[in-house]
């Protein structure tokens, strides 16, 4: 497959790019939907206990992701130094996710103690395979190009392919768990595991296939030794770096509430359970047809304006959607048809504009991380793993500090799970209304101040496509040349 074209990288190249995102996108959305609520409703382990495991997750994540970042930069060889972990952590990743949606269905007779232990330590495994991946893949767009705009582009596609990724993840769980709750239906999420330990096996490889390097990166002979400072606290020191990360903190923590919290919203909140599908394929829908309106604005206005002006529509939107009320006061479980049917005309017009927010929000930080890491690294280095294993456990922090911060207020406002032996089509009610209302104050308001955070991250923020070209010397390097192969490399070069 020819990869670059006209000094230009080929649609069918960047989308390779775009399926290391699916890989990522598909991971974190089950993640982020299903794990807390089947560790407290299916599980009924307590949610400060469910919250442990996810700051667990995340402590660990923060020794992992700076290594790994490290063994990336020095690595190399036929498969190159980034895509090698692609090629060859794609099944144990898939393995690891099956194993982790496979123990909940014989766990559920367990002691508390056990089944927290069996969960943290395949949770553990799986969140370290995927790093051992997403940590090398983010640094790949680096060595595909210095293009400012062309780094937009492959941002664009890897932004559709992480909606397309979380779209399809609900739809595709939702439709084998059934339009029963997680609590009825958990003893289904086997086929969660089967289906999504595939999907990121082969999302892994495709992105191996599709993607380059466009020099031959080659393993030193003497692999320096692991520096925390260089690779953590140097990186955090520079400002353009540390706004963005900022921001793309920011990014993440707002998507991660959404999608944690949707369930619970729908559920408890709307009262209409099978409004979650909707509600996010709304918004993942919207938020995939606006990247082109977003590139088209960022080339015109800059990403830092764009980025601020997408973080205004979403906080609009949430501000708008704060004013739905409870749609249905029975205790029947309404069908699709019906809960549609309860949604006021103006919550749908504030959840389309949401969809159109998240979609700039979450694109531009992206876009603005390989330009921002060009401004942060010292001429000469080839540390991007040090930077991307930052940006990795950043994003994971953001994704995992709804779980990391919900579990706790819902415990502390009383929240019930479903009793053993809920009849499946009634509708289980918060017995507390401090329940309900911590979930709409956590869904609405705190969404809107992490969101304001990340605006406020970037003001100062000045790197734009000229400042860009005069770091890198106003040239572009030609993209279309070949790569040497490894037989023509000296054998202690080679990994």
């Amino acid at each position: 497959m020819k990869k670059v074209k006209n000094g230009k990288i080929t649609g069918l190249s960047k989308l390779g790019y775009g399926m290391g995102e699916v890989t990522f996108g598909c991971a974190n959305t089950i993640l982020s939907v299903y794990l807390l609520i089947t560790l407290t409703d299916y599980l009924k382990i307590n949610p400060v206990w469910a919250s442990v495991i996810v700051v667990i997750g995340i402590i660990w994540d923060a020794f992992s992701d700076p290594i790994i970042g490290w063994l990336s930069d020095n690595s190399g060889g036929k498969f190159g130094r980034r895509r090698r972990y692609l090629l060859f952590y794609a099944i144990p990743l898939g393995i690891m996710f099956f194993l982790l949606w496979m123990f909940p269905t014989v766990l559920l007779g367990g002691s508390e103690a056990v089944k927290i232990i069996v969960v943290l330590g395949v949770y553990l495994c799986v969140i370290t395979l995927l790093t051992l991946v997403n940590v090398p893949y983010g640094s790949i767009i680096l060595e595909m190009t210095d293009d400012y705009d062309e780094r937009t582009s492959l941002t664009s596609f890897r932004m559709v392919c992480s909606a397309f990724a979380t779209l399809g993840s609900i739809f595709i769980a939702d439709t084998l768990l059934g339009e029963q709750p997680v609590a009825q239906a958990g003893d289904k999420l086997i086929y969660v595991g089967i289906v999504f330990g595939i999907v990121l096996t082969v999302t892994s490889l495709l992105c191996f296939g599709g993607t380059f390097e466009r020099r031959k990166f080659i393993k030193p002979a003497k692999r320096p030794p692991f520096n925390f400072k260089k690779y953590v606290l140097e990186s955090w020191k520079s400002k353009p770096f540390r706004q963005v990360t900022i921001a793309y903190l920011c990014a993440f923590t707002v998507i991660g509430l959404l999608q944690t919290l949707l369930q619970y919203y729908a559920t408890y909140w709307l009262r209409t359970p099978n409004l979650f599908v909707i509600m996010a394929g709304m918004v993942l829908l919207v938020a995939i047809l606006s990247t082109p309106l977003w590139v088209g604005i960022s080339k015109k206005f800059g990403k830092k304006n764009t980025f601020l002006a997408s973080c205004l529509l979403a906080v609009v939107s949430l501000i708008g959607i704060f004013f739905i009320q409870p749609l249905y006061g029975g205790d029947a479980v309404l069908s699709m048809e019906e809960s549609l049917a309860y949604m006021p005309t103006f919550g749908y017009v504030f959840i389309t504009l949401l969809g159109v927010g998240v979609g700039g929000v979450q694109l531009m930080p992206f876009s603005m991380m390989p330009d921002a890491i060009n401004f942060s690294m010292k001429d000469g280095d080839m540390d991007e793993g040090a930077y991307y294993g930052i940006v990795t456990f950043v994003q994971k922090v953001g994704m995992g500090a709804a779980t990391m911060l919900i579990g706790p207020v819902l415990s502390l406002a009383n929240y019930t799970a479903p009793y053993d032996g809920w009849e499946a089509n009634k509708l289980f009610i918060q017995p507390h209304q401090s329940a309900n209302d911590a979930i709409h104050w956590m869904f609405v308001a705190l969404s809107i101040v992490v969101v304001i955070i990340g605006a406020l991250a970037v003001l100062t923020y000045k790197i734009d496509k000229n400042a860009l070209q005069n770091r890198i010397g106003g040239q572009r390097e030609t993209l279309d040349v070949e790569i040497p192969n490894v037989e023509d490399l000296p054998p202690e070069a080679v990994v």
